[in-house]
Formats: C-alpha cells, structure tokens, sequence
C-alpha cells in the first residue's frame, strides 16, 4: 500500500511553479505521487483558493487549469477530498482560536478525517493535536 497525504495550498502551488521554498523532503513526496508512488490528496478548499488567487492575479489561471485536468486523469496518484460530512465533524478539532483562518481548518480538518498526515509548512498547523505536520 503506498503512503498518502494530504496538501495545504502552498505546498501544492510551489510544487507546480518548481519553487524553492517546498522543503525537500515535500518535493520528494511530491515527486513520488507522480512516480506512482504516493497518493496526494487535495482538499476541495485547495481549489477554491487556488481560483481565489489566480483571479487575483498572484498565480497563473493555467495552474488551476492544469491541477482541474490533473486530478480526474491521473488515477489515484492525485485525489480531490471532498467538503463533506467527515470533514465538516473533523473541524471540531481544529479549534478557531488556533487555527483562524477558516481555508486552513478546513484542510486540517481533511487531514483528521483522512487520517493522513498533511503537507505544510504553517506552523500553526502542526499545533492541532490530533494532526500530524510533514514540512522539514
């Protein structure tokens, strides 16, 4: 069985523009789920952020095209999490004085449900108890 994990919204844009911020060990992850190797899953609120931010101009629209095309057409190497009722029940232990923004707690939220351990370099992501934080 290959390992899975779920991905914050940085560490997937710096992955797709090749940036030099991704830790090297994330790049390595990431590296293996287009390998075949590891499943990364994408929180649907990846998505929305991702739109917010190209219609803003701070990335390219391409990239939310390319990750749209990506997802469907690569098997399981690359799945969309949904927003639903697991996540949603997930939040209740991803406290908001911890975690305020809401994008963020949802994509904690979908690591807890999942089980998995996410892809981010937020530092207050690796205080939620219940998640496991994979960055350095």
């Amino acid at each position: 069985m290959k390992a899975a994990y779920v991905t914050d919204t940085h560490a997937l844009i710096w992955y797709l523009q090749g940036s030099l911020r991704l830790s090297p060990l994330v790049h390595a992850i990431f590296s293996q789920a287009d390998l075949g190797e590891a499943t990364i899953i994408v929180p649907t609120i990846v998505l929305v952020e991702m739109t917010y931010l190209a219609e803003k101009m701070r990335i390219p629209q391409s990239m939310v095209r390319d990750l749209l095309n990506l997802l469907p057409s690569v098997g399981d190497d690359y799945q969309l999490a949904p927003l639903g009722h697991s996540v949603v029940e997930s939040m209740l232990q991803v406290p908001r004085a911890l975690v305020p923004e809401m994008p963020d707690r949802v994509i904690a939220a979908t690591a807890i449900a999942f089980r998995l351990p996410l892809l981010s370099r937020d530092e207050v992501m690796s205080k939620v108890e219940s998640l496991e934080v994979i960055w350095e």
